[in-house]
């Protein structure tokens, strides 16, 4: 998944919370009596916490604090109430009916009911006997490591609050290898906020190496993209917090011929932290061969980049572009060689890019004069963007289409068009296909 409400709005929303005194939610004494068959914390609350908000609220995470036993969520009941009623976490941009993922973090109406009666009975704990209640949890796995690719060097981030550095790991294999799953080890939680990797093949490389070489330090800034111009590195990967990594679809991979290097594009948030150095990994999954290619295939309309043409002008909100096509034509330039053109593939997942005066994105299929919705983020948020797995993947033949749709607010004094920079927008579909 690439990489989803920010986490400068939850910090915003515990201040707040903890200002006013929702952090005492219910009673204002201590633990509760539970209620006769109300919810308790180890049989109700614990299975939602651990397996919804655990991953990012543990101690050195990222989020602004941990809720890994009663007395910590206790502690900051009230603030835990306001963010899951308003649905600012867990974080989970995908609207309800669109499609079915892996890996969905976000609470039904049921269990955010179950939270707020928890609170309203004075958050009893309950008898630690009568955990735990089972709780779906389809989060992805990585289930091997067979290299670990660290940043060159440690890296403390320059720019407050948002830096996005993007670097160079070095690729070791002397043959032909395949991607075949895809993990992060951060190595700080407190401030490592998301990492996309890419690939640069040989032939590529040395678009890069300038911006490498413009900038003095190690490696070099970047927002949108990488940068080195439309289609110079393709995307292999991404990781957000609470991640675990996860295997790629049963059977495929991404082709990484001899002399690629990885691009790794770091985005540090220090609103609550310190800079601090940093030194994450990537961890990935190998193969030497797979029954499928497969690729990260970008989906735009051409004339928006080449042309300019996606205009949002100053002053303006609810402003859309569109396009709708068959990328089939185009699928072995899309896929940098690795799938051919004019065949059919497997859409396993997809996700929508935008930048930071977005409001909306959606991405579906359209075929026969129906649309099936791949994703659709009703509510844009920059920091909280990704992928979204399917759990069962979809079709794409020749003839089938997809639609693309974005919409932005812009109340800047200059008008808004395609690019990599943060003064720039994008409006950009990604799938994970295979033959």
């Amino acid at each position: 998944m690439l990489a989803f409400d920010s986490v400068r709005v939850a910090c915003v929303l515990v201040v707040l919370g903890a200002l006013s005194g929702c952090t005492n939610g219910g009673s204002s004494g201590g633990p509760g009596t539970p209620a006769a068959g109300g919810p308790t914390y180890h049989r109700d609350i614990k299975p939602l916490v651990d397996t919804k908000c655990g991953k990012c609220h543990a101690e050195g995470g990222v989020g602004p604090f941990a809720l890994t036993n009663y007395e910590e969520v206790h502690a900051m009941r009230g603030a835990v109430e306001a963010a899951v009623v308003s649905k600012s976490m867990p974080p989970w941009p995908a609207a309800d009916g669109c499609n079915d993922y892996l890996g969905d973090r976000s609470l039904t109406d049921e269990q955010i009911d179950t939270i707020s009666r928890w609170i309203a009975d004075g958050a009893p704990e309950g008898n630690p006997a009568d955990a735990p209640a089972s709780v779906e949890d389809n989060a992805q796995t990585l289930s091997r490591v067979d290299l670990e690719l660290p940043l060159p060097e440690a890296y403390t981030p320059k720019v407050s609050p948002d830096d996005y550095h993007c670097f160079f790991l070095d690729w070791p294999a002397e043959e032909t290898t395949y991607i075949t799953g895809m993990g992060v080890e951060p190595g700080e939680r407190s401030i490592v906020h998301h990492v996309i990797a890419f690939v640069a093949k040989p032939d590529k490389l040395a678009d890069f190496q300038a911006l490498d070489d413009a900038e003095p330090g190690l490696g070099w800034t970047c927002y949108g993209g990488p940068g080195g111009g439309p289609s110079s590195a393709g995307w292999v990967g991404a990781w957000a917090p609470g991640g675990t990594g996860a295997d790629y679809p049963a059977g495929t991979g991404i082709e990484i011929p001899p002399g690629s290097k990885l691009i790794v594009q770091m985005h540090y948030n220090t609103s609550s932290t310190a800079p601090i150095p940093d030194r994450t990994k990537l961890l990935v999954r190998t193969d030497k061969t797979v029954e499928k290619k497969a690729a990260i295939m970008p989906f735009t309309k051409i004339a928006w980049v080449t042309q300019q043409t996606m205009t949002i002008p100053a002053h303006t909100s609810d402003v859309m572009h569109e396009v709708t096509a068959d990328p089939t034509p185009y699928l072995g330039i899309a896929t940098g060689g690795a799938l051919p053109s004019n065949t059919p593939v497997d859409i396993y997942t997809a996700g929508v890019h935008m930048h930071t005066r977005g409001k909306s994105g959606s991405l579906r299929v359209v075929r026969e004069g129906a649309e099936e919705c791949l994703v659709d983020i009703p509510s844009w948020n920059f920091h909280w963007q990704g992928s979204y797995a399917l759990k069962a993947p979809t079709r794409f033949s020749p003839g089938d289409q997809l639609h693309l749709k974005c919409t932005w607010d812009n109340p800047e004094m200059y008008d808004l068009n395609w690019g990599e920079g943060t003064n720039d927008e994008m409006c950009l579909g990604t799938v994970y296909v295979s033959e």
